[in-house]
C-alpha cells in the first residue's frame, strides 16, 4: 500500500540528527499537542485580522495554512510523533486516520491541501507558495475567505478530538 511505504521512507528520513527532515517517533506528549494547539489557534487569529483588514489577503494563505499545519502537528505529537517535513506531516495523518487511532475524515487531509483553491491542481500549500515567495499581491476575498475557514474549521475539529481523548472536553 502506498502510505504505508511512504511512512517507511519518512521515518527513515526521522533517523538523521536532531533537525531531521522527516518524521519521528517520539513519546506521546498531550502537553506537545495542547502547545501545537494554541500555536494553531494563534495562525488562524492572525489570519483572521489580516482577513479583516481587507487587504493582504495574499498573507491570509500562509497563516492559514499554518494553523492547519499546527493542527496536524498536535495529533502527531499527542500519538507520538515529530515531523519535520509537511508530506510527512500529511502521511502520518493519513496513516493515523486510517489506522482509526484519528477519527477524522480523510478528506480533511485533502481540504487541507485544496483550501482556497480554484482546482484540486491549486493546494493551499501551493497557494502559500505562491503568495509568500511570489510577486502577486492581489488575491480575491473569496479564495482567501474559504482558506481561512477551511483552515479554521479543521483546527477546531482537531482541537475537539484530541481534548476529548485527553478528556479535557
Amino acid at each position: 500500500m502506498k502510505i504505508e511505504k511512504q511512512m517507511a521512507w519518512c521515518l527513515k528520513k526521522g533517523e538523521g540528527g536532531s533537525k531531521h527532515k522527516g518524521l519521528r517517533v517520539t513519546e506521546p506528549s498531550a502537553g506537545k499537542a495542547r502547545e501545537h494547539i494554541k500555536k494553531a489557534e494563534h495562525n488562524a487569529e492572525f489570519a483572521k485580522a489580516v482577513f479583516g483588514l481587507g487587504r493582504f489577503h495574499d498573507w491570509v494563505f500562509p497563516a492559514s495554512f499554518y494553523a492547519a499545519y499546527h493542527a496536524c502537528l498536535a495529533a502527531l505529537a499527542y500519538f507520538g510523533y515529530e515531523s519535520r517535513n509537511q508530506e510527512c506531516t500529511f502521511t502520518a495523518m493519513e496513516h493515523l486516520i486510517r489506522e482509526e487511532k484519528l477519527n477524522l475524515p480523510l478528506d480533511d487531509i485533502g481540504r487541507i491541501r485544496s483550501a482556497g483553491a480554484e482546482t484540486e491542481a491549486q493546494d493551499i500549500k501551493g497557494l502559500r507558495e505562491e503568495f509568500q515567495y511570489g510577486l502577486q499581491t492581489e488575491v480575491e476575498e473569496k479564495m482567501a475567505s474559504r482558506a481561512l475557514d477551511s483552515a479554521s474549521a479543521f483546527v477546531l475539529r482537531v482541537k475537539g478530538i484530541l481534548y476529548a481523548m485527553m478528556g479535557e472536553v
